[in-house]
């Protein structure tokens, strides 16, 4: 499947990440070549993937067709869920009305942010939300790869910060992503997209296409428990955090990587449910000390004055630009979202 999603992806292992300001002048340009050289077999491919998320969608709806015993049921609403010791029943409502009741051993609930499955099993957000900003995603059209940039760019602007990135391969819109007040209606959202990206975010005179413009709020959120007898949360629906870093995508991946791999153990016997207990926690752990921070670390740095720096972030930057050392560090960091299974410590055994 990994090869199905590069196809369909921007990847370019010479690729370069940048943060720069408003005027264009590169604060850090890291090169993701640097990773070449790396020989950690946990590192199948030494650079990132770039699609859409609607692209990625295919890709794995493709794939579970061709398994018989996978179905996809679209249309279908979660309703209810009661479980036991044995399994769980879940109460789905179809578009039209009637009601199917669906029974498994487990439910692992990958629902989202508005997760049906979190509410049903009496778990809760707790973390705070950033009340006093929305943030627009805006797929645009425009060649900003003339102007150098890379398929990540983090532009340092204080309140007129921005994401600039590729949504796709060659073709694709980008993806502008900043920060409004909140309140604002979308036609506002819209008008004001193109003001911004005409005054502040294009960097030449070539003409653009806006494909959408989308706000959203954001926040900092985790539950307590991603485990609650026989049903697991995973992804949005056990955490969510500002997209600035991509750690929200990554961390929902790596969940699911590690909590499918836990729970196969379980049900094919080879290990007792205190193992996909622990791969749980484990993965509790890496969005509470991992993702939630490093994201908000991500924002501040974007949101700051670029001509009124700290001296600390002014060399931090300095140190990425020019240490290649200090950089691969940097780069690889994103390597401690994951959780192989044959890390997680089980004290139940």
């Amino acid at each position: 499947m990994l090869e199905d999603v590069l196809r369909i992806s921007y990847s370019d292992q010479k690729a370069t990440w940048t943060f720069r300001k408003l005027d264009g002048t590169v604060l850090a340009l890291m090169d993701w070549d640097v990773l070449s050289s790396e020989s950690n077999p946990r590192l199948y491919k030494p650079y990132f993937f770039q699609c859409g998320q609607h692209l990625l969608a295919k890709i794995l709806t493709e794939a579970c067709a061709k398994y018989p015993t996978t179905q996809i049921l679209f249309g279908h609403e979660l309703k209810d869920l009661q479980q036991d010791e044995n399994g769980v029943t879940l109460s789905v409502s179809k578009k039209n009305g009637d009601t199917l009741e669906i029974h498994g051993d487990w439910v692992i609930g990958a629902d989202g942010g508005k997760s049906a499955t979190r509410k049903l099993i009496g778990s809760r957000f707790e973390g705070f939300s950033w009340d006093q900003e929305a943030f627009v995603a805006l797929n645009v059209h425009f060649p900003f790869h003339k102007y150098g940039y890379g398929p990540a760019n983090f532009i340092v602007g204080g309140k007129d910060w921005a994401v600039c990135g590729r949504c796709g391969p060659e073709g694709d819109p980008w993806r502008v992503a900043y920060g409004i007040e909140t309140g604002k209606s979308d036609e506002w959202v819209l008008e004001n997209a193109k003001e911004r990206l005409e005054k502040m975010y294009l960097p030449g005179p070539e003409p653009y296409e806006i494909v959408q413009a989308a706000q959203y709020r954001v926040h900092q959120l985790q539950v307590k428990q991603y485990k609650v007898g026989r049903v697991v949360l995973a992804g949005d629906a056990a955490h969510l955090n500002n997209p600035i870093g991509g750690f929200g995508l990554s961390t929902g991946m790596t969940d699911a990587g590690c909590i499918a791999e836990a729970l196969s153990l379980v049900v094919n016997g080879q290990k007792p449910e205190s193992f996909l207990q622990a791969a749980c926690d484990a993965r509790l752990r890496v969005f509470r000390d991992i993702s939630n921070p490093g994201s908000q670390r991500f924002k501040s740095m974007v949101q700051e004055d670029p001509n009124n720096m700290p001296t600390e972030d002014i060399q931090f930057f300095e140190k990425l630009h020019n240490d290649k050392v200090f950089q691969k560090e940097f780069l690889l960091g994103g390597m401690r979202m994951h959780t192989p299974v044959e890390d997680i410590k089980d004290s139940g055994l």
